[in-house]
């Protein structure tokens, strides 16, 4: 084998530049959290408030940057690549530790990956390791993976992430993993952080890990504080009872201001990596079953002005599943239905719907469905009636649903908003129980979109998968595949070939309607103008601090007043 590094791999090293400001030690940092947590495992939590909690307890094996390239955290260095693409070698840092004072060793990164690609991994999250052949232990720091062929997102997406301690978790069966004790008390850590206390629907409490392998943090403490409001939240900052608000941007324009117009916050404003959709059961004999069907939606809803009205600025419309973030956005890729009333009831005639007199369109079932609720029999009547599952405590998804609401009964659609609370939010999408749903995904910083596009990832076939809406199309899973398996020599040489790829890919899912885009996400984080060490990358984007979570990072935050 000849090794050599590839220039997809070369990027700046490091974390947050500099700053001016000298830090200092003390202080507790308390910040805001969206909801509770409902498992602090992290094989198998999914949500943001999660990982938000999890980037304070674990290591990273690589992280993003404030510019979004890939850094070492425990790694020592970038990996080595041979020549033909298939083994990459990682060494790790020899000083790096548990909070029990056990080294953290490739021991460590073989169980996570282990369990990771355990395909009985009782888990919320997707996981893919399906182009690893093998993993091995070179020596105590050097773990060696060959891979079955070239994987372009293999950095960004697999070697991108937590590593948890193997003594902890690699005795634990994968399909008890979510139930095991440890879920709820974890007791050994190695990032920044220890957790000391969780009190449900209220906080979290950490104090520093003063053996941490990048540093101390400079907080002696930090809080994360349960608030399910986002209104209430935004004034948290702006009051000084948090000191890091990481969803400022779901306040809406009116927060933003206000925290804007403080002059104890200081907000970071760009556009993110995620976005908001709208996804429909398309699973036969579902309402949204048809392309047509879909169709008719698009041509009927104002995405505008349900963006604008929805966010207050703090969205923008947004057709495929790219957003503008990414190097591999391109405007012209996608399809766009213009407003067009009157198309939509074409397209929901040759669906075969007919609107009623009561204004809502019905269809006769030739084969029934047995999976709909109510079911109905085979030659019954199916009204086009459903409801719009979005998560409580979310206004800016709340308003979008109710708009689209009144704007889809033009075309005889009735669905009824359905504010849920976040504990019991996702189980009926990932069994397939459901007829609507709005969310936030987030990408990380390869936009492959296998979880939520792949057949392979249909849930509840697939038990980790994220394409929740029963949409399976051979021609795209093609595609996807050949983007994943396109590596050439240097970066810049193989995003020029994959991005073509992309375009293809996004000209199928905005065309088919594969999930209803809303908006990319324009976020803003705010700080209390007393938390130093906070560092803005591009576009004034504080993205590294929340997708991919560069733990090192955060660990810089200091108390300019020292409490």
């Amino acid at each position: 084998m000849v090794a050599a590094t590839i220039a997809i791999l070369v990027a700046a090293c490091g974390n947050a530049a500099p700053s001016s400001e000298t830090p200092r030690n003390g202080g507790t940092l308390i910040w805001a959290i969206d909801s509770d947590a409902t498992s602090l495992n992290p094989f198998v939590i999914s949500t943001l408030p999660e990982f938000r909690i999890m980037s304070f307890l674990l290591p990273n094996l690589y992280s993003l940057d404030k510019n979004l390239n890939v850094v070492p955290d425990l790694a020592d260095g970038l990996p080595s690549v041979s020549s033909d693409a298939t083994v990459w070698t990682v060494k790790l840092k020899k000083n790096a530790q548990w909070s029990d004072g056990t080294p953290i060793t490739a021991d460590d990164v073989i169980a996570t990956e282990k369990i990771q690609a355990d395909p009985t991994l009782d888990t919320d999250y997707s996981y893919d390791w399906s182009k690893v052949k093998t993993v091995e232990k070179a020596d105590a720091n050097t773990v060696k993976f060959t891979l079955s062929e070239p994987f372009a997102p293999f950095l960004a997406v697999n070697l991108v992430g937590y590593i948890a301690p193997a003594k902890v978790y690699g005795n634990i069966d994968p399909a008890k993993i979510r139930n095991d004790p440890v879920s709820k008390n974890p007791t050994v850590f190695g990032g920044p952080y220890k957790l000391d206390k969780w009190i449900p629907g209220q906080e979290f409490d950490f104090s520093a890990n003063t053996t941490y392998f990048n540093g101390r943090p400079h907080y002696d403490k930090a809080i994360a504080k349960v608030i399910t409001n986002a209104t209430a939240a935004a004034s948290a900052l702006i009051n000084n009872d948090v000191a890091w608000h990481p969803s400022l941007g779901e306040s809406g324009a009116g927060g933003i201001r206000k925290a804007k117009q403080s002059s104890n916050v200081v907000v970071h404003t760009y556009q993110d990596l995620s976005y908001i959709d709208f996804r429909m059961n398309e699973r036969k004999g579902h309402i949204f079953d048809k392309l047509e069907t879909r169709q008719a939606l698009s041509s009927v809803l104002d995405k505008a002005s349900i963006v604008q009205a929805a966010t207050q600025g703090a969205g923008a419309p947004l057709w495929g599943d790219i957003v503008p973030a990414s190097w591999a956005y391109n405007p012209n890729a996608i399809v766009k239905y213009p407003l067009d009333v009157n198309k939509g009831k074409q397209y929901m005639q040759q669906a075969g719907w007919t609107i009623g007199s009561d204004g809502i369109a019905v269809r006769t079932l030739a084969d029934g469905c047995a999976a709909c609720t109510p079911v109905i029999k085979p030659g019954g009547q199916q009204k086009f009636v459903g409801k719009i599952r979005v998560r409580a405590g979310k206004p800016d998804r709340l308003s979008a649903a109710e708009i689209i609401a009144d704007q889809v009964k033009q075309i005889g659609m009735s669905l009824t908003p359905d504010p849920t609370d976040f504990k019991v939010f996702y189980p009926p999408i990932q069994k397939g129980e459901f007829d609507v749903f709005i969310a936030g995904f987030s990408l990380n910083g390869d936009p492959d979109d296998y979880s939520t596009a792949s057949s392979a990832q249909l849930q509840p076939e697939h038990k980790q998968g994220q394409n929740w809406t029963g949409y399976s199309n051979p021609a795209l899973d093609q595609l996807i595949d050949q983007e994943r398996a396109t590596v050439k020599a240097t970066d810049a040489e193989t995003k020029a070939a994959r991005k073509p790829i992309f375009d293809k890919i996004e000209k199928i899912i905005s065309g088919d309607v594969q999930t209803y885009m809303l908006w990319a996400d324009v976020s803003s984080m705010g700080w209390s103008s007393n938390v130093g060490g906070v560092v803005a990358g591009n576009g004034d984007n504080t993205i590294y601090y929340d997708s991919e979570y560069n733990v090192t990072a955060r660990a810089g935050w200091f108390s300019k007043s020292g409490k």
